[in-house]
């Protein structure tokens, strides 16, 4: 095995999300696939344990032992996990090229999945079975199975998300939307994809992502490029975009540049949690471009008056704007 860097940097690499000694890692994965099946197997112990050996060399046989021996500790300890530790130990038994082919088939049967709802006004951070991290802005909702960072690494999201993946060279990362899918190994990305929203926005930060469609890629993203679909015609636009734009809600702002007053009122539904009706008149197609950050759902509608004349009432959750 070409080994031309140090266990250290792979753990640290691990640890800290792929953030520490990327391009090093990323080079030394290339030059074999011993190598990758070195960091795979840190990687795995990481994932099972929470922890590393005090000296690991890559030996698989070695690294089942260890992880066998924390599996049954944590046995004696704690009832609850059993469940857990019967699929961190398929995961290993999966590297290792045994049990995967005699049992896959019982586990495409009775598959449970687990849901996150992040709430209309909030923003949830997830913490997913692979240590990715996902943060869902409000009125969305997260989807996967119990084969998640098993079998695949497969969600499927409803509304808004920010990603953080971690780099996983085997098991590629996708996000499946009403109309088409991301696909990833490592990188981070934001995907804007409401149910009742005529398009469907991803934006790339760093990494590299594919779009997929009907199983086919149509397009590749590098960072800083924003994609639309638009669902009623199922076209693809590419872009630039800024990155500040794009990641605004994860910082607590609401930026808009040249949006609609509909597509303001959207967004500002989901922010807010409040049902607005709006005067059909108001519809007129001028294009609105402001920043917030903290206001409070008045001060953002007397801001909103300063650049299009309006009038509202707020009733509770309901909120009716009118001409003046």
């Amino acid at each position: 095995m070409e080994n031309q860097i140090s266990t250290y940097k792979i753990i640290r690499h691990i640890e800290t999300n792929g953030y520490e000694y990327d391009d090093e890692i990323s080079v030394w994965l290339k030059c074999s696939v011993d190598n990758q099946n070195h960091y795979n197997d840190l990687l795995t112990v990481w994932q099972i344990t929470g922890d590393f050996p005090g000296r690991f060399t890559p030996d698989r046989n070695k690294a089942w032992l260890k992880i066998k021996e924390q599996i049954n500790f944590r046995k004696e300890h704690n009832l609850l996990l059993r469940k857990f530790l019967r699929v961190a130990a398929a995961i290993v038994v999966v590297l290792l090229s045994a049990w995967f082919g005699r049992e896959s088939g019982q586990w495409h049967q009775n598959l449970q999945y687990t849901e996150i709802l992040s709430q209309a006004g909030q923003k949830t951070r997830v913490l997913l079975p692979d240590s990715s991290i996902v943060l869902l802005n409000g009125n969305s909702q997260l989807k996967y199975n119990q084969n998640f960072n098993q079998e695949n690494r497969t969600i499927e999201l409803k509304g808004e998300g920010y990603f953080e993946v971690r780099k996983n060279y085997r098991k590629q990362f996708i996000v499946k939307t009403s109309d088409v899918d991301i696909k990833v190994f490592g990188t981070v990305f934001n995907v804007k994809s409401h149910d009742n929203d005529q398009k469907i926005e991803i934006g790339l930060i760093n990494g590299q992502i594919g779009i997929d469609r009907s199983r086919h890629e149509i397009a590749r993203l590098d960072p800083g490029q924003l994609a639309v679909f638009d669902k009623q015609n199922s076209k693809l636009a590419i872009g630039k975009m800024d990155v500040n734009l794009v990641s605004a809600w994860t910082r607590d702002e609401l930026i808009f540049e040249e949006n609609s007053l509909e597509e303001v009122v959207k967004y500002i539904e989901r922010w807010y949690n409040v049902d607005i009706k709006v005067d059909t008149a108001l519809m007129d197609g001028e294009l609105l471009t402001f920043k917030v950050k903290s206001e409070s759902l008045s001060e953002l509608l007397d801001l909103i008056n300063l650049l299009k004349p309006i009038k509202y009432k707020i009733d509770g959750k309901h909120v009716f704007i009118n001409k003046p």
